[in-house]
């Protein structure tokens, strides 16, 4: 039987797939967090990857999986097919499948990919068997002449990206010699960290560091020859340790002509079962001097390459116009920004006094060539273009020595409030890009059972397990459309508020008190005094029920919550603090989005909602992350004598 191995978070995604495969393949579900070793241990004919995982990102966990098998066939589950299925496809996917799909297409699908994955077995078989029986290898000098051209193209190809040269050099040997393991070290100040890596656990690669005073690093430095663990009986235990950790058997120094050990190569065995010859370890010490040279080269070269950047940087990029002039008033510098703002060209003005700028440009450079004095965030409506500049200028001088130069910067304030407008439009263009993309994700799911429990109910009608265990799962999946539409409907209801004088402190006792005796949880409320707003109490009770049932969620039954109030400008401040952190954020305004990805959806959108409810009545809704826990802020304006809004009027 083929197996087949299903990389999702999704409940009903796992059991469709499963119901549809389960004839004609070993379906195993796995988390994404244990998908590497998993495939590590039992290599599976196809995988099916989910588009939308809830702490992983699928496009990464992909291209780790392309990585560690090039040969690998995966299949990605996606929403949509658009930009992320292009991209998947990209990385290597043998194909997108979009969500809900269709039964006969998911079974024709994975027929496909287990004779494809048959027929790369065949022929990677026949290779091995080409390659053990041909009388040229590497040791002839063809086999060198077609080694060196590919990895000489390499270099000239992604010269001076280390990390890219790295990645096709491994290819190239792994795909030459057969090895299961090669990894690349160099050196990071006093450690030695993998550059690159194929077939290594990516878990042990990621955060290993070895330190110059390791035991195979003075080996290195003492003796400039290769390391075979197998071959050496004086092999100390550190350096067996390491080496098996790897997976690997060889390592070769990587050491420039003045001797400086700038990394190391690590190799394992073959996948073919062959041993690795002399001539092909001599061979391999010879690449890896090609290699210190190549690397060593390209540090060089990226140092040099990085000065001379920085400074064209700073003058070509810098979002503000840059004008230097030396110590008689001439332009020496003047960037593209500078061109822009004042209509000239470099070209033009550079070597002509500051004068040709305009005489409210140049009154600046001469009170400080003259005086000495500079200026900071002046504005001023430069009149030939009709802009408000801000101009800061600095001198250049040492201490008791004349002014030899000044430089000034000016930014054209309304572009700068022009960007603002735009990067406020792109922020809100983001929001509903996302809640587009996770609305469409949570509807689709529960679709998928749905769906696949209408296309195979007809054949299995007769089947009471299939009846009563798939039908619990699609009444599941209805309820949960049903509670994601009823609370977008709330998150567009306009009604009026029905406000009276309410003490909130109250309010959330009230709340707290029913919440601590349904679910156990601990709240200890600090302070007796009264804090008197107006507001809808039922639509407030909502909104503590929401934040109540995030911190569940994020604390647990077991967590504890500490509330307490206080009057801060006008406000009444409600301030929750607990002591959970069972969710992960990207940042803080994942607390606040819509079906945000690191929170469970009708938890996600009672927050949106709670947050509604607080501004409608004049308040706020603040979320911070502590040292000691999660902080939820509510503020509400007071109550003044007479019950009215304290903000009001």
């Amino acid at each position: 039987m083929n197996h087949l191995l299903l990389i999702t978070d999704d409940d009903s995604v796992a059991l469709s797939l499963k119901v549809i495969l389960r004839d004609g393949f070993l379906v195993e579900e796995t988390k994404p967090s244990s998908a590497i070793s998993v495939i590590a241990r039992r290599r599976p004919s196809v995988v099916f990857l989910d588009s939308c995982l809830r702490n992983a990102d699928s496009m990464v966990l992909l291209k780790e999986l392309i990585c560690q098998d090039p040969t690998l066939t995966v299949i990605k589950l996606v929403d949509s097919f658009g930009r992320l299925g292009k991209e998947s496809l990209d990385a290597g996917a043998y194909e997108v499948v979009e969500k809900p799909f269709e039964q006969e297409r998911i079974l024709n699908l994975a027929k496909r990919a287990v004779e494809r994955e048959r027929l790369m077995q065949e022929r990677n078989s026949d290779m091995g068997q080409e390659a053990a029986c041909s009388p040229g290898n590497l040791v002839t000098e063809q086999g060198r002449e077609v080694f060196f051209h590919d990895l000489f193209q390499t270099i000239a190809e992604n010269f001076p990206d280390m990390r890219k040269i790295g990645m096709d050099v491994l290819r190239t040997l792994r795909r030459t010699f057969c090895f299961n393991t090669v990894i690349l070290f160099l050196r990071e100040g006093e450690t030695f960290s993998p550059c690159v890596s194929l077939g290594a656990d990516q878990a042990v690669t990621m955060n290993l560091n070895v330190p110059s005073s390791h035991a195979i690093i003075r080996f290195f430095m003492g003796k400039n020859r290769v390391f075979d663990s197998m071959s050496r009986k004086d092999v100390s235990f550190e350096c067996a340790n390491l080496m098996a950790l790897l997976n690997s058997r060889l390592a070769f120094p990587l050491k420039t002509v003045n001797g400086k050990l700038i990394g190391f190569l690590a190799a394992g065995e073959k996948s073919t079962g062959q041993d690795i010859s002399l001539g092909e370890t001599i061979f391999l010490n010879m690449v890896a001097d090609y290699l210190a040279a190549i690397f060593d080269n390209s540090s060089l070269y990226g140092e040099i390459s990085l000065q001379k950047d920085y400074h064209e940087a700073i003058f070509k990029n810098i979002p503000a116009g840059v004008i230097g002039v030396d110590g008689e008033g001439r332009v020496i510098i003047f960037n593209p920004c500078a061109e822009e703002m004042f209509g000239m060209e470099a070209r033009r003005i550079k070597g002509q006094k500051i004068e040709e700028a305009g005489s409210q440009v140049a009154d600046f450079f001469r009170r400080a060539l003259m005086t000495g004095e500079t200026f900071s965030r002046r504005e001023v409506r430069y009149l030939p273009r009709n802009i408000l500049l801000g101009i800061s200028v600095n001198v250049m001088k040492n201490s008791n020595d004349p002014v030899q130069g000044a430089v000034a910067i000016f930014q054209d304030l309304t572009r700068i409030k022009e960007m603002e407008e735009r990067e406020k439009s792109v922020e809100r263009s983001r929001y509903w890009t996302l809640l587009a993309s996770r609305l469409s994700h949570e509807l689709k799911n529960p679709l998928v059972a749905i769906k696949t429990f209408s296309q195979m109910l007809p054949a299995k009608y007769d089947d009471p397990e299939f009846r009563s265990d798939f039908s619990a799962v699609v009444q599941d999946e209805i309820g949960k459309i049903n509670e994601i539409i009823e609370k977008i409907n709330r998150l567009a209801d306009s009604t009026e508020l029905n406000n009276e004088k309410v003490d909130i402190m109250q309010l959330f006792r009230e709340v707290s008190d029913v919440f601590s005796r349904k679910t156990g949880m601990k709240v200890l409320i600090r302070g007796s005094e009264e804090f008197h707003v107006s507001g809808d109490v039922l639509k407030l009770k909502e909104a503590i029920g929401y934040a109540l049932d995030f911190i569940l969620e994020d604390a647990g039954e077991k967590g504890e919550l500490s509330v307490s109030a206080s009057a801060v400008g006008g406000s009444a401040r409600l301030e929750m603090l607990e002591n959970g952190g069972n969710i992960e954020f990207g940042s803080h305004e994942d607390f606040f989005l819509p079906f945000s990805p690191a929170i469970k959806s009708p938890v996600s959108i009672g927050i949106a909602l709670a947050r509604k409810i607080l501004e409608s009545h004049g308040g706020s809704f603040l979320f911070d992350i502590l040292p000691e826990g999660r902080k939820l802020t509510f503020s509400l304006p007071l109550c003044d004598l007479n019950g009215q809004d304290s903000h009001s009027g």
